[in-house]
């Protein structure tokens, strides 16, 4: 399990730029968003996270007689099994949660650029919470937390919906 997700700056950048785009990203959109990282860095960078399956091809534009990949992030890549978070060492799950964080705040950065240039008023929340439970009454908060999300994640999407992020952190 590499979760080691992204060994450099470069990668990182890349990243962030790739999240929650789906249809994807050409190496000339991404060269224009990241203007301090040459194309043939982009290009050396985007080819490796592709072998180590971080990336993936998701279409093709054509423009005249020449091909533009468009590049996604693997999100079936991030995703950890039970199995594996259990494997994982201090310093592994260290950097996934390190990752995580990193990936809410550029969700939140980009909410926040969005929601200013609309002049809509700021609906984000945080909260934290210590609760004092028995490891009973901690697995049975698990559990029906994990109903809950999962109840509202399989909802049919609705035509006046919006994505909203949800983030959670359990430290027992």
């Amino acid at each position: 399990m590499e979760f080691d997700l992204f060994k450099n700056q470069v990668r990182f950048k890349i990243a962030l730029e790739l999240i929650d785009v789906d249809e994807g990203l050409s190496i000339m959109e991404m060269n224009k968003r990241l203007k301090e990282i040459s194309q043939a860095t982009l290009y050396r960078h985007v080819n490796s996270m592709i072998d180590d399956d971080l990336l993936k091809i998701v279409g093709i534009n054509r423009i005249g007689k020449v091909e533009e990949k468009l590049y996604a992030l693997n999100t079936q890549a991030y995703k950890i099994s039970e199995e594996n978070w259990q494997a994982a060492t201090y310093n592994d799950k260290v950097k996934f949660v390190s990752y995580f964080f990193m990936y809410i705040l550029q969700n939140y950065k980009n909410y926040y650029e969005n929601n200013s240039s609309n002049q809509s008023q700021d609906e984000s929340t945080f909260s934290m919470v210590k609760l004092n439970l028995t490891d009973s009454n901690f697995n049975n908060f698990q559990t029906e937390l994990n109903h809950l999300m999962e109840k509202y994640h399989t909802m049919a999407k609705e035509e006046d919906g919006k994505d909203r992020t949800i983030s959670l952190v359990i430290i027992p």
